[in-house]
């Protein structure tokens, strides 16, 4: 290549990033004034950093930012917290300092976040990050009404509780202060759970990472000729995260030989699997914040019976059918149903039903007392089937692995729009402990989850190139 062509083309890289910059400039202007515009007059919405966590000794957990501050600035980074009134912008950062920098790395410091935070005409207004807690104080003052979610960190919780009661003493004195809390979440949360074209950009991203990182594992699992240790399964699909270039794992990876696979969050990994166990992975990574989860159930050796392939089939089944309903209009709770009725009426043509007990239990009771259940209406109406498949089908996907929105609206289930993105997990779970199952179904656990995103049209399986 010459010269001029390696020029040509650094100068396109060079604006392609710079363009790249830009719109993510716009794109968070545009959330913060959207926040903006429905917040009350004379309010001040509150975010607070969340607060580095001690590992042990002086050894701390790789920091994560509150998903609100990822999702109005893009920036990851401590200490990062946003004062937001229906006039201007707030933000309390970490200021340059090349000796700090030296042992923990470079900071994006305050003229990254002015330049980023002032896009499409803010008000932007920066200060040092160890002046928050003071500053909101006076910031509260000729306020009437706070947005902020108490409960998530203490010590700021009770910070906020002294002032603003310090506040309501000086009203005899002219002083104004907030006499109504809204939730925080109340404003942020409706917008982070309709996805614009920035957030499905770093979730296919996440969904395409994972999925090629399952399919490696399953790969292996299949062709294993041994026993295979969790540790083992569980440092491949990690590796695989990390060589594709995510930027951690969206939560602790499970992996799960044999009857663990019952348990519905096991996070250990000292089990072995041997030839024809069942090996359930449930791992996503994280990029730029954005969540992938994904779970896949694969037969060590790829040969297990067939009561194995048979329930593998019947949960596959549930969650197809779970797919098709996922669109635009339906509900949550149409989701979820569509799985059960397939996994409900399987399980009654395996004779699972014939010795299960009574539901719902009589009150004082101390023993169970053994039914046998021959009707599908009533499976469905007692929820016997719960003793089986005892999650929901779906969640939110986004910022958060379980993302923010409500489920239920007016007492409704909520019905789905385009942009949404859920999950759809349904599975069958037979622990050990389970004395009134024939044993040939004790110890087998299976679930089988995808990522979807709802659209006015058929959803789209972000997950698709995960193979079942």
């Amino acid at each position: 290549m010459s010269k001029l062509n390696r020029r040509r083309g650094a100068k396109w890289v060079t604006q392609q990033r710079t363009h790249r910059a830009l719109q993510v400039m716009s794109i968070h202007g545009e959330r913060i004034k959207k926040v903006q515009k429905r917040m009350q007059p004379d309010s001040l919405l509150l975010l607070p950093a969340a607060p580095a966590q001690l590992r042990n000794r002086d050894t701390h957990f790789p920091y994560r930012a509150h998903s609100d501050i990822i999702y109005l600035t893009g920036v990851n980074e401590e200490e990062l917290a946003l004062a937001i009134t229906p006039e201007a912008v707030h933000f309390f950062a970490q200021t340059r300092d090349p000796e700090r920098e030296r042992w923990v790395g470079p900071v994006k410091g305050h003229e990254f976040l002015q330049q980023q935070l002032s896009a499409e005409g803010l008000d932007v207004v920066a200060h040092d990050n160890k002046e928050f807690t003071q500053s909101c104080g006076e910031m509260l003052k000729g306020r009437r009404v706070l947005y902020f979610d108490f409960g998530q960190y203490a010590d700021f919780d009770r910070q906020l509780f002294k002032t603003l009661h310090e506040l309501i003493s000086y009203s005899r004195r002219g002083t104004l202060a907030p006499r109504t809390v809204i939730r925080a979440s109340e404003l942020l949360h409706e917008c982070r759970l309709i996805k614009d074209e920035f957030d499905l950009v770093h979730m296919r991203r996440a969904a395409e990472i994972s999925a090629a990182a399952h399919n490696r594992a399953r790969e292996f699992i299949l062709s294993a000729t041994g026993e295979v240790s969790e540790a083992r399964i569980k440092a491949i699909i990690e590796h695989e995260f990390m060589a594709a270039g995510a930027d951690r794992l969206a939560y602790p990876s499970i992996v799960a030989a044999g009857a663990n696979a019952t348990v519905l969050h096991y996070e250990g990994s000292g089990a072995v699997a041997g030839q024809g166990d069942f090996i359930l992975i449930d791992a996503g990574c994280e990029v730029h914040g954005y969540a992938s989860d994904i779970t896949r159930t694969t037969l060590l050796g790829g040969k297990g019976g067939e009561l194995k392939s048979e329930l593998y089939a019947l949960v596959l089944e549930a969650q197809h059918s779970a797919i098709r309903n996922a669109r635009s209009g339906a509900s949550v709770d149409d989701v979820h149903m569509s799985a059960v009725k397939i996994l409900a009426a399987g399980l009654l043509e395996l004779k699972l039903f014939d010795k299960v007990p009574e539901r719902p239990k009589k009150e004082g009771s101390t023993a169970d007392k053994y039914v046998k259940v021959t009707s599908l209406d009533e499976v469905l109406e007692k929820e016997y089937y719960n003793l089986f498949y005892m999650h929901r089908t779906s969640h939110y996907l986004g910022l958060d692995v379980h993302d923010v929105g409500d489920y239920f609206i007016d007492g409704k289930s909520r019905v789905l729009e385009p942009g949404m993105v859920i999950t759809v997990e349904p599975g069958l779970y037979f622990p050990p402990e389970y004395d009134f199952l024939d044993p040939q179904f004790r110890g087998i656990g299976i679930r089988i989850e995808d990522d979807v995103l709802i659209t006015s049209g058929e959803n789209e399986v972000l997950t698709r190139s995960c193979l079942s």
